[in-house]
């Protein structure tokens, strides 16, 4: 088999076969044009870091310069061997989702720039071609049929020319006469079950005991339903059914809620808007199916890139109009913004759809107005909420809650949305006791997905907001109430699991106690409003800890040494502005004595290496079949994982970083200790006194021990090639709210490492060694630690705690909210890189005034489903918006040196939603129970 590149060159690596198709994925390259461009700028980056600390972010250079780096950027001419001709793509969306669909109409098109073919649902029952199971079907609109929600698509038009093309969008895309509706009907999502529906049960036990019921403990127990409705099972103290006697409990905490006189019970009810992620690139998708070489190539723009490339063959594999597709090639450049929006989203099925009609390579790139339609949103919820109080005491005894979530017209990650937010409402406080309800609803709205928050934005920003009150109803300083309530290292979350490590949650309330803000609040207050009579002033405080990971991550990374010395890191994850590739490169200096001079991200081919697979769903496999595949060393529960805001820094850390321990300690150390043996000891006469490898330090000079010559990396690295040793380490890793951990053999040494596969490649000087495809050789394993499948029922257990003060002035005649000052606590752990964690902090600030104060959807036919929306009419904060020179923040130290990274990419922004809605209550002395507050609603309440 041949393929119209230099597959050497390429790297391009056979991954898989699905059903007949072979899915091949490549990096992102520039035509080899304009390579001669690049030299300039390799020559910069050889700088990027000293001292092993960045100088600058490893893909600094293309974003100052202007490179092409963004799938959206690359048309056919840039790709290598594609044909110099672009087609575009335009789909056609429904406005209304109450009416019959019976047509559309573009007649009205001049000739010169009708699409030379137009697919539609006939074109696609026809060709065998649907959505792959996961996203519900119904690729296209059939005739006669309502939509299933505001968006959805009706048909893909292809032009031959941008001109015709861009013409033709133009008299199409806000013409209300294309598309043609009939009848009025009810909203199809209305005629649907819910998407997810969760109960959260705990009742504590005695003091150091087991709990009398908790998710963890007893499992999880879901409901039938009856019109669209959750029947919960009956509740009964039962210890033959889980789900009855956790409805017992449950029913005993309400009746206690009801009926407890030395408890006081705050009940309120918050909601939540949809809203916008507003990435800075839209969605895009460019693709060639070469019929010569019976090879579809694609470019994808996808924080969750694995996914596509393992699903990319189920969508053509059954169509008789891809039977001659034998390759398919994943090309997935770096995302221009990510937050969830271009997580496991269905645009680049619709993509592969218009290329295998497209007769040259097709683009379909969404603009602004077509991304509101269409993109992910965040997920509204309703939360009607009762905290309980003991008078005396003012501890929390009881969380009753039940939500409701709208998960909008197509599912995506709206079940596992719904969950988090329920297991985040507890927030950084111990709850004795806990029923908690969430459910996930269709609706007519845009999809909804893993937008930055992940469901934890909504409910823990009502939990704060209930604090705030709280506290002022029992006549207590909000901070103080947060202490005697913050949960404490050991003790249990909602789910019945402890949370992994110490939260440090007292100790970062009291930093924020001693804030001169907080302190002088009052006084300012009143000296504000003094000197500003048209204005009120307010302060306000929120504290909470975001949960990081999956509870099934599956990071991959390899690291590898050029005989010159160069360090090459490549990880699965997806650079999307988080900096990944920065951090990732710059952390093996701790075992190599400098940052890597290549990062590639999105390798999602060569760790086929590892030869790994995997069968069941980690969420719901049982502890028996987990056990039964362990003894396979070539079987994990997951291969692959998707990247978010909050994964990297903790997760992709664990796998590179072993890479590069290993990389040192069966190779550069014992290479060093052969030089040093041979040259610089009289080792025939004497044990040499430098064989302890925790000994071993990396100067500017090289690697040295107990004062012996430095030794430089090149020199290392050059021994190791010929000699034959490991000059390449590759590893994977999984984690359910723990690490799996395995032994292996390495050098004929038996080791056990935190990781569930290796593989190395060996120098050029290595003989007799057998590799497979990959020119890797795969150490397997001699025993693997799963963590226990019951861990599943924990839900959350790693957390990242931040807190944010706010200081306002709200203007009494426009009720326009001005940012005085902000200051953020936040526990990073290890800090990898600390500028990109003030990034973090500073982006997180911002999407957090826009939650708490600007940014709005509606939830109907007016909102971003009817095509019409752009920032023309969707506020986004400024930084006018956001106090941009004053805002401040402490990173709280770790612990010891030993700490993990945490992932702190979305607690960032959490905290400033409640810290604001308290310090407009605090000017204004009115309480919000919804966001965004307005300066509408400002101005009606005052």
């Amino acid at each position: 088999m041949s393929l119209p590149y230099d597959s050497s060159r390429r790297k391009f690596m056979k991954q898989c076969v699905i059903g007949g198709v072979t899915i091949y994925s490549a990096p992102m390259l520039m035509n080899s044009v304009h390579a001669a461009e690049n030299n300039p700028i390799e020559k910069i980056r050889a700088n990027w870091s000293t001292d092993n600390k960045p100088n600058f972010r490893f893909d600094a250079i293309e974003k100052v310069t202007g490179q092409k780096i963004y799938g959206r950027d690359y048309r056919a001419v840039d790709m290598p061997d594609w044909p110099n001709e672009q087609h575009h793509a335009l789909i056609i969306r429904a406005s209304i989702a109450n009416r019959v669909y019976l047509g559309f109409d573009i007649s009205f098109l001049p000739a010169d720039i009708q699409p030379y073919k137009v697919i539609t649902a006939e074109d696609l029952a026809a060709n065998n071609i649907d959505l792959i199971e996961e996203f519900g079907g119904n690729m296209l609109l059939e005739k006669g049929k309502t939509p299933d929600y505001l968006g959805q698509e009706i048909a893909v038009l292809l032009f031959d020319s941008f001109a015709a093309f861009n013409k033709a969008k133009g008299r199409i895309q806000f013409n209300k006469d294309v598309v043609q509706y009939g009848e009025q009907t009810a909203v199809v999502a209305d005629a649907k079950d819910p998407y997810a529906a969760w109960r959260i049960v705990r009742e504590e036990g005695p003091l150091g005991l087991a709990d009398h019921y908790s998710t963890l403990q007893d499992g999880l127990f879901f409901p039938n339903y009856v019109e669209r409705r959750p029947v919960w099972p009956d509740a009964e103290n039962s210890m033959a059914d889980n789900g009855k006697r956790g409805m017992y409990y449950a029913e005993q905490l309400q009746n206690d809620v009801a009926n407890r006189d030395d408890w006081f019970v705050l009940d309120r009810t918050y909601q939540t808007q949809s809203i916008e992620p507003m990435a800075f690139e839209p969605e895009s998708y460019n693709g060639w199916y070469d019929r010569a070489a019976k090879t579809l190539h694609i470019v994808i723009s996808s924080q969750s890139a694995q996914h596509f490339y393992y699903h990319a063959g189920h969508v053509i594999a059954k169509s008789p109009l891809a039977s001659d597709i034998k390759n398919v090639v994943v090309h997935t450049p770096y995302i221009g913004g990510g937050f969830g929006a271009k997580d496991h989203t269905q645009f680049a099925y619709y993509g592969i759809l218009a290329s295998m009609f497209a007769k040259a390579p097709v683009r379909i790139a969404n603009d602004r107005f077509e991304q509101f339609q269409y993109g992910l949103k965040r997920h509204p919820f309703k939360m009607a909420n009762q905290l309980a109080f003991d008078k005396k005491t003012k501890k929390i005894t009881g969380l009753v809650s039940d939500m409701e979530v709208d998960g909008g017209g197509r599912i995506n990650f709206s079940g596992s949305v719904t969950m988090v937010g329920a297991s985040a409402l507890q927030g950084v406080y111990y709850i004795p006791r806990n029923d908690i309800t969430a459910v996930c609803y269709p609706s007519q709205t845009p999809h909804a997905g893993s937008m930055r928050g992940y469901g934890t934005l909504q409910s823990m920003s009502a939990m704060e907001m209930m604090f705030n009150e709280a506290a002022a109803e029992l006549d207590i300083d909000p901070i103080e109430l947060r202490k005697i309530n913050a949960l404490k290292p050991g003790e249990r979350n909602t789910q019945g699991a402890r949370p992994n490590g110490d939260m440090r949650y007292v100790e970062m309330l009291e930093m924020a106690e001693k804030h001169p803000t907080w302190i002088n609040r009052q006084s300012a207050k009143q000296a504000f409003e003094a000197k500003n009579p048209g204005k009120l002033y307010g302060v306000g405080f929120g504290i909470v800890s975001k949960d990081y990971g999956t509870g099934a991550a599956a990071p991959s990374s390899s690291v590898e040494l050029t005989p010159e010395g160069k360090i090459i890191v490549k990880t699965c994850s997806v650079e999307m502005g988080t900096g990944i590739d920065t951090s990732q490169g710059n952390l093996v200096s701790k075992y190599l004595g400098s940052a890597a001079d290549e990062v590639e991200m999105a390798v999602t081919e060569e760790f086929d290496a590892m030869e790994l697979f995997d069968t069941d769903s980690p969420y719901i496999i049982s502890q028996d079949r987990q056990d039964e595949m362990s003894n396979n060393p070539r079987w994990t529960p997951v291969v692959s994982m998707a990247t978010a805001a909050s994964m990297s820094s903790f997760y992709q850390t664990q796998t590179t970083e072993q890479a590069a321990r290993i990389l040192f300690e069966k190779t550069l150390f014992p290479a060093a200790v052969e030089i040093w043996r041979n040259r610089y000891f009289n080792g025939e006469l004497a044990t040499p006194d430098f064989l302890d490898i925790s000994e071993a330090r990396w100067s500017e000079q090289g690697l040295t021990i107990k004062g012996y010559p430095p030794i430089d990396l090149a020199t290392l690295a050059s021994k190791a090639h010929l000699d034959g040793m490991i000059t390449g380490v590759m590893t994977h890793a999984f984690n359910r709210w723990a690490w799996a951990s395995a032994e292996f053999e390495i050098n004929g040494e038996l080791q056990r490492y935190p990781l569930d596969a290796i593989a190395v490649k060996r120098g050029i000087g290595a003989r007799n060694v057998k590799t497979n495809r990959f020119g890797y050789q795969v150490i397997e394993r001699k025993s693997v630690d799963y963590p226990k499948t019951q861990l599943n029922n924990a839900m959350v257990t790693y957390y990242a705690p931040c807190a944010t003060l706010a200081e306002i002035a709200v203007e009494k005649a426009s009720g326009k909210v001005e940012i005085l000052s902000t200051h953020t606590w936040l526990e990073p752990g290890k800090v990898l890189v600390e500028q990109l964690v003030e990034g973090q902090i500073e982006g997180g600030l911002t999407m957090g005034v826009g939650h708490a104060l600007y940014e709005y959807l509606p939830r109907n036919e007016h909102g971003a489903g009817n095509g019409t929306w752009n920032l023309n009419r969707y506020q986004v904060p400024l930084a006018q918006h956001n106090g941009v020179w004053n805002m401040n923040y402490t990173l709280l130290p770790p612990l010891s040196e030993s700490d993990p990274a945490k992932g702190i990419g979305e607690v960032v922004m959490i905290p400033v939603v409640p810290a604001l809605i308290e310090a407009i209550y605090q000017a204004t002395n009115t309480r919000f129970y919804h966001t965004p507050v307005r300066a509408k609603d400002i101005v009606e309440a005052l």
